[in-house]
């Protein structure tokens, strides 16, 4: 309160908001000297201690023409009222927040409803600790510090969440899900630029456009019902991991999954092999004898039955197990791998040595030798891979359609199997028979002497390396270090390998 000037009496009511205090003029009587207001009287409603308006003293603080000066004459003057910033700049600056808050908003738009609230909550969290700081911000009603700090959290929340909803939302391309079509790498090159259409559902379609995916090309101008069209529903992704793989896990080897009475591998054989022979007492099911000409290297293969887990005919999976584990199979059910590991459809019989050489190879990394089954071979793993929904790498994909490009009409393939009994049953050969003694006297033996032999060297035993892979199974080799190692496999190996014997 200033020590000097007028001044209303503290039981007063407040002061209206244009009321102007009064001040000594020069000249005039000290505040000192004037007399206290007096209370107001609630019988004189509008006065204050009289029953006259309150009224200023006389601002005409200069004497009469021809008197003297009085020093006892009170002069007031009024004191210079604040000015108020201009209404029309607080609304210009009001307008230009308001609007750099829209335009960021609108930047935002371009990436979906998380852009728009994570740009929105930046700016506004900026605007809150202005707020926070100052203790007010006009133009966005934030008048106390407590306002501020509401609006500083809810800038943060509006932050966390447009964080969270913008990789969904936003307007670039996600990576590659499980379920994705992904054309193959375009040269920055090529005049035409890649097209990419994003779908609601948990896959996402990238196809190139044919100028620069060769094999789209080729399977849009393929005829319907034909292995080279059938590529074109095959998901493209890349391979999984080979985590929690065994071979356990497409259940027991060789089962009877069409409930015919017989296992999948004799059945196979049956199928596959000429001049079958069938063991008696099996309901015609089991194979004793035959001959294969081994379709991946067209030569042939004699078979016979032993009790030796090392044959020179195998079955081997078109579709390899491992491929399929890291292709989509690992998220199977137990039933559903068992019933693809015992899938005629999926198996042929084959040469021991190139069941080896192609382990867990897929059509970008292995083919058969035998260029002539090449088409079949691809057309069968495109059929197994449709019947089944597994995926393929964008190489599988290509080579795939460089495969069958070259025989464009070939079908999606088939198979049956034969029914049981209907061959020869095996016959144990007839041991010959013993030739009869001699009636002749036995000459007596002369006696010559006795030679020596000489021992025969033993065969050499090849050099291996501990774990690699080998063929056939039960052969035999040694170390560098001069270790025996057997040729052999266990639970969960596609291959056998050199393991100590």
């Amino acid at each position: 309160m200033p020590t000097q000037g007028w001044l209303p009496d503290l039981s007063w009511p407040p002061a209206p908001p244009d009321w102007q205090f009064w001040t000594d003029a020069p000249g005039g009587l000290p505040a000192s000297a004037w007399a206290p207001p007096v209370t107001p009287s609630v019988d004189s409603p509008g006065t204050y201690g009289s029953a006259a308006p309150l009224r200023p003293p006389s601002l005409d603080a200069s004497p009469s023409a021809g008197a003297a000066p009085s020093s006892v004459t009170p002069a007031l003057v009024q004191a210079p009222a604040a000015t108020a910033p201009p209404r029309d700049r607080s609304r210009l600056l009001a307008g230009v927040c308001w609007g750099g808050l829209a335009m960021t908003a609108l930047a935002g738009l371009t990436s979906g409803i998380g852009g728009v609230l994570l740009f929105a909550g930046l700016f506004a969290f900026v605007v809150a600790i202005v707020a926070v700081i100052r203790g007010r911000v006009a133009w966005a009603h934030l008048s106390t510090r407590g306002a501020g700090a509401v609006a500083l959290a809810g800038s943060v929340v509006a932050v966390v969440v447009g964080t969270t909803v913008l990789p969904t939302t936003g307007g670039t391309s996600p990576l590659p899900s499980a379920g994705s079509v992904v054309a193959p790498p375009v040269s920055s090159s090529a005049a035409s630029p890649t097209t990419t259409t994003s779908t609601s559902t948990t896959s996402t379609a990238t196809q190139a456009t044919p100028e620069t995916d060769p094999a789209g090309s080729a399977i849009s101008e393929a005829q319907p019902g034909t292995a080279l069209a059938l590529v074109g529903t095959l998901k493209v992704q890349g391979r999984g991991a080979m985590t929690g793989y065994t071979r356990g896990e497409f259940g027991p080897a060789w089962t009877d999954t069409d409930r015919n009475g017989c296992d999948q591998r004799n059945d196979t054989l049956r199928r596959d092999l000429k001049t079958v022979t069938l063991k008696a007492g099996t309901n015609g099911c089991t194979v004793m004898t035959g001959t294969l000409t081994d379709p991946y290297t067209a030569t042939t293969v004699p078979f016979t039955r032993t009790t030796s887990t090392v044959s020179p005919v195998q079955i081997d999976h078109v579709v390899a197990l491992a491929d399929a584990w890291v292709k989509g199979a690992a998220g199977w059910t137990q039933a559903k791998r068992t019933s693809f590991a015992n899938d005629t459809l999926n198996l042929v019989a084959v040469s021991a040595s190139v069941n080896a050489a192609k382990g867990a190879g897929d059509a970008a990394t292995w083919l058969p030798p035998a260029k002539a089954y090449r088409c079949v071979y691809v057309s069968r793993q495109v059929a197994v891979k449709a019947k089944y929904q597994l995926a393929v790498t964008g190489a599988e994909r290509n080579a795939m359609v460089a495969v069958l490009t070259s025989c464009a009409t070939t079908r999606v393939p088939t198979v049956a199997v034969p029914p049981l009994g209907g061959l020869p049953l095996y016959a144990a050969p007839t041991p010959a028979t013993a030739p009869k003694p001699s009636t002749k006297p036995t000459p007596r033996p002369t006696s010559t002497p006795t030679r020596t032999s000489t021992p025969q060297a033993p065969a050499p035993i090849r050099v291996v390396s501990p774990g690699a892979f080998c063929s056939p199974e039960g052969d035999l080799g040694r170390t560098k270090k001069g270790t025996l190692m057997r040729c052999s496999t266990k639970l969960g190996d596609a291959r056998a390998r050199w393991r100590a014997a």
